[in-house]
């Protein structure tokens, strides 16, 4: 067996076999024969209290310099005896966009890829141009604006280079999704959203942010907050932004795109607006599956239904054939009883009740005879067992 397709087996080892190796084989070689990452590697070994060589430990044991090996632990009562280690399946790969999606999908890209942003904005989309209004709304406000406090809440400031550099994004996205057959509009949140046969699809430009640590200010440190603290932790703008598709995309579709020193995001808009434009058809059929299997579902829950009610119009119907046996019964026993009665000596003309014994015994026959279902015969026995349905028994 190869050592390729021994990686695709889990494996089983004691912690000194664990410990042998990762001291004998560099940790991302012996992970990878375990078709594992080194990281996954690594945390199997912290879990088994397995030491493994720290950063650099191969480059110097190679350049011929004394290096330090740990020693195996004893183990604990809650240390693993042994591992089990399964490798990572391989990433699904992505499926292939029907023929009228990469069809679309070129165009946009043919489109896109044609994509200059100007230095400055001049005739922007509307959305773009409803912000800056409203903006230049607001500093008005705030030079009208007497009191101090409410000026600098009201006044927005003036626009940063992050600001100018997204509304030149967006407005080049906007113009672009458009001209392939889009909508693009706010929603009641703010949010902005790409309609494109018939679907939403949220889409956001912001700046990224990064934590920094920083040594309070003298304000700062009169405020027990951060009296005793060494540093403040805070979010400053890194100046890289990212471009995030927020509605989840079927067929693997990135959603994110974050610029980098090396890659800007104006160079990736062919691939933001591709996406987008590729999106849309992807939804519709997703849409077209969620609303067949919902079909499917209720038809389903239907016949359930339905076949509920009908084993249980059978069991009451059971009931009320059974009902009716009982009577027969009661009924048999009661001709029984009253042929018992009729051969004991009897004084027929004796009055009891305001009868005759005779006629009480003539009763009796007649009331027998009168609720036999044997007499009434089959089709009127059938025909209240067909009378009774789910509703008849309510207990």
């Amino acid at each position: 067996m190869g050592d390729q397709e021994a990686s695709k087996n889990p494996r089983t080892l004691t912690r000194d076999e664990l410990y042998k190796q990762v001291w004998q084989t560099p940790m991302s070689r012996l992970a990878a024969e375990y078709g594992i990452t080194g990281n996954g590697l690594a945390k199997i070994c912290d879990r088994l209290n397995v030491p493994y060589p720290p950063r650099g430990y191969w480059a110097k044991k190679a350049a011929g310099k004394k290096v330090v090996t740990y020693r195996l632990p004893e183990a604990t009562e809650n240390t693993p005896p042994n591992v089990t280690i399964s490798p990572t399946p391989p990433a699904p790969k992505e499926p292939e966009l029907p023929a009228e999606v990469q069809e679309a999908v070129e165009t946009a890209r043919s489109s896109a890829s044609e994509i200059r942003l100007p230095e400055r904005l001049t005739r922007p989309h509307e959305i773009i141009a409803r912000w800056l209004a409203e903006r230049e709304h607001r500093k008005q406000e705030a030079r009208r604006e007497r009191d101090p406090w409410r000026r600098k809440h009201l006044d927005p400031g003036e626009l940063t280079q992050s600001d100018r550099r997204q509304h030149l994004i967006l407005d080049a996205v906007f113009k672009n999704l458009e001209k392939q057959g889009a909508r693009v509009k706010q929603g009641e949140r703010q949010e902005l959203l790409v309609e494109l046969q018939g679907e939403k699809i949220e889409i956001q430009l912001r700046e990224k942010q990064k934590q920094i640590r920083r040594p309070p200010t003298a304000e700062e440190k009169k405020s027990w907050i951060y009296r005793d603290r060494a540093f403040v932790q805070e979010l400053q703008p890194s100046g890289y932004l990212v471009f995030t598709i927020k509605t989840y995309l079927p067929a693997g579709l990135r959603q994110e795109w974050l610029e980098s020193e090396r890659k800007r995001l104006e160079d990736l808009l062919p691939d933001i607006i591709t996406t987008i434009i590729a999106a849309g058809p992807l939804l519709v059929e997703q849409r077209r599956q969620r609303d067949e299997a919902e079909r499917q579902r209720r038809i389903a829950e239907q016949q359930r239904y339905e076949e509920q009610q009908r084993r249980k119009r059978d069991n009451n119907r059971w009931r009320r054939f059974i009902d009716i046996a009982k009577d027969w019964r009661e009924l048999e026993l009661a001709r029984a009883f009253l042929a018992a009665v009729k051969q004991a000596e009897i004084d027929r003309e004796k009055e009891i009740g305001g009868r005759k014994l005779g006629e009480w015994l003539s009763w009796a026959e007649e009331r027998i005879s009168t609720t036999d279902p044997i007499n009434a015969g089959a089709e009127t026995i059938f025909n209240s067992v067909a009378s009774v349905n789910e509703w008849t028994y309510r207990d």
